[in-house]
This record gives structure tokens, sequence and C-alpha cells, in this order.
């Protein structure tokens, strides 16, 4: 029988395991695993799909911010099922028993990187290029969002970044030709 639940400290071999099998190993090169270094998981939102006491589907949420202001949000993924198990509704089922805790636990604003725009569309992910937010380092027709509650992504824009990084402060135009004046 399958079950779905939190996320607990004993399943995280389980959940790399399982990870490395749907993704290889090369998934920690790619651009989101470097919004999630250093940076914990939101764990009320992490749950795991288990068959028994096996770990068979994950899906994990990550702090980020979006824009200038600093906008809080998370970042989904990844979402991965078992081989065996593809094909009987496991991520939908994740998905949808992740986005109630989503929004029971109060986050506005969700981003995804994916190709599956036809899955994630299924749970209202939609483009992110035309509301202005992007993500460095990947490819913007990659990039998808949701807001979870009306108007949440009014006024939002700009570049998804890892949370707790800040943008740089603009040096004044005196500043910086103080600076070459002096090389």
């Amino acid at each position: 029988m399958v079950t779905f639940t939190q996320e607990q400290a004993q399943d995280a071999d389980a959940i790399e395991h399982l990870l490395d099998r749907v993704f290889g190993q090369a998934r920690c090169q790619k651009t989101s695993y470097r919004f999630r270094d250093r940076v914990a998981p939101v764990t009320p939102l992490c749950y795991v799909a288990k068959d028994g006491d096996t770990v068979i589907g994950t899906l994990r949420y990550w702090p980020v911010e979006i824009g200038p202001k600093g906008t809080p949000a998370l970042l989904l993924g990844p979402l991965a099922v078992d081989e065996t198990y593809r094909g009987l509704g496991l991520g939908a089922d994740l998905m949808d028993v992740t986005l109630a805790a989503c929004a029971a636990h109060g986050h506005n604003i969700i981003v995804l990187v994916s190709d599956l725009a036809e899955f994630y569309g299924k749970f209202n992910f939609t483009a992110a290029a035309p509301t202005g937010i992007t993500m460095p380092g990947e490819k913007t027709d990659r990039i998808y969002i949701r807001g979870m509650v009306p108007n949440a992504l009014a006024g939002v824009e700009g570049p998804v970044r890892p949370f707790g990084a800040r943008f740089p402060k603009a040096r004044s135009v005196k500043n910086r030709s103080a600076k070459w004046k002096a090389a």
C-alpha cells in the first residue's frame, strides 16, 4: 500500500538514491541545484511516497526570493517517482499533497524549472516569462510559476535568486570614476 508522509531524516539516503536513479548524478550540475546549495528545504512541505518502508517518490520545496524586493517564493523540486511505479499517478498525488501543504502554510508563490509544461499545467503553473520573472542560468521557456492566492504575482518581477542572496548595491558613477582615477 502506498502512503504519503512528510519526509523524515531517516529518508535522506533513500531519497538521494532515488534521485540518482531517476535523474543521474549529473543532476547536481543543474542551475536549480545551485539554488539549493547550503539552504535547507522547507521541511513541512517535503513529502515522500512509500510502498511499505521503501521510498518510491519524493517532492521537495526550497526557499527562494524574486526580484529586487526579495519577494519570498518556493522552488519546487525535484519531483521523482521510481521507474517501477510510474504511470500510477504518484507524481500527481505528490503534487496534490504538497500543494495543499504549501497553501496551508501560507506560501503564495511557487517557481519550478521543467520541460514538462503539460504535466505542471494541470496544477495551474504557467510560463514565468510573461510576468518578467527569470532565473539566471536557465532558459526562459523552462521556468514556470504559480500564484497560490489571487494577485500573488501582481508587481512581482525580476530574477529568482537563492534565499538570502542579495543584489549588489549599486555604486554611484562618482564612486566608479574615483576608482578608475586611482588606478
